[in-house]
């Protein structure tokens, strides 16, 4: 006889049926949404630039009967609503309840649509990490041995980039481009960073590699490889080593172009650049 386990599935993701709590205007493009919830209890929260998905169900949908569905999964890909990628500002176990950031730029997407309407009570399905399991949500790793840290994001990986830098016990340089002047918003920390404004006439690149003549460590060039896979550019190397580490996020172009001049022009090891495209121009998000 087939011994039958009474035990529960662990999955390392699930959904929680969540409902905002507040929102609170940070600035001219950023918004926070505030959500709550007795499912966070199962939450795990792992810092730094830790990923979630948000799933933006019809509000005449019943959200708790489709977080408790075993085949959410499948559900959630075919039901047709909307699923974006954020990162989590801030979490707090008492209360549970979990920020997160979002840029507003009116009715082009579903995600800005919803967030900048978004009012108390308000269902949404987020799913995100369980407890007991490997952490594969996370993006930032850099080596114990790295004491040169520099961070180069735009406006959508702001929050994730000060997320990170809010929780570092080591100084770190960081470079973000925002669209307005008043989106220049407070990270903790004491950290080194420089703030560009699009709206300015700031933009990104230039600036990292002027910091970079100074900021990172001098190496033979290398052909850079930069790993897509259709429109996704994304790679974030498991085993590190060195003083230097470099964490870039945004816009996918602008990435590889910063990562191309890292690891092919500067001859920095690739294994100490991580870059994450958040979005790509010309695309809705």
């Amino acid at each position: 006889m087939t011994a039958v386990s009474l035990l529960p599935v662990l999955r390392p993701y699930q959904p929680f049926a969540l409902r905002v709590a507040r929102t609170r205007r940070l600035s001219t493009s950023f918004v926070r949404v505030t959500l709550a919830g007795e499912a966070l209890a199962e939450f795990a929260f792992h810092g730094f630039d830790q990923r979630i998905n948000l799933l933006f169900l019809p509000a005449t949908e019943d959200h708790e009967a489709f977080a408790r569905q075993d085949d959410w999964m499948t559900e959630g890909r075919t039901c047709g609503a909307p699923l974006r990628v954020y990162t989590v500002r801030a979490f707090r176990a008492a209360p549970l309840e979990v920020d997160i950031d979002f840029v507003l730029h009116g009715d082009t997407s579903p995600a800005s649509r919803w967030a900048g309407s978004a009012a108390p009570g308000d269902p949404v399905v987020m799913i995100g990490a369980t407890h007991g399991h490997p952490v594969t949500d996370v993006a930032w790793k850099p080596p114990a041995t790295a004491d040169l840290l520099l961070l180069a994001a735009d406006c959508t990986a702001l929050p994730a980039a000060a997320a990170i830098l809010e929780s570092l016990d080591r100084p770190a340089r960081a470079v973000i481009e925002v669209p307005e002047r008043d989106d220049r918003l407070p990270i903790a920390g004491g950290h080194d960073i420089t703030w560009l404004v699009r709206h300015d006439g700031d933009r990104i690149e230039p600036v990292v590699r002027d910091l970079l003549d100074t900021f990172s460590p001098g190496a033979a060039p290398a052909p850079a490889f930069v790993a897509e896979s259709g429109d996704d550019v994304w790679d974030v190397p498991e085993e590190t080593t060195g003083s230097f580490y470099a964490w870039l996020a945004g816009e996918s172009g602008t990435v590889v172009s910063l990562r191309r001049h890292l690891v092919g022009e500067r001859g920095i090891d690739r294994s100490a650049v991580a870059f994450m495209g958040y979005w790509k121009r010309g695309q809705v998000r």
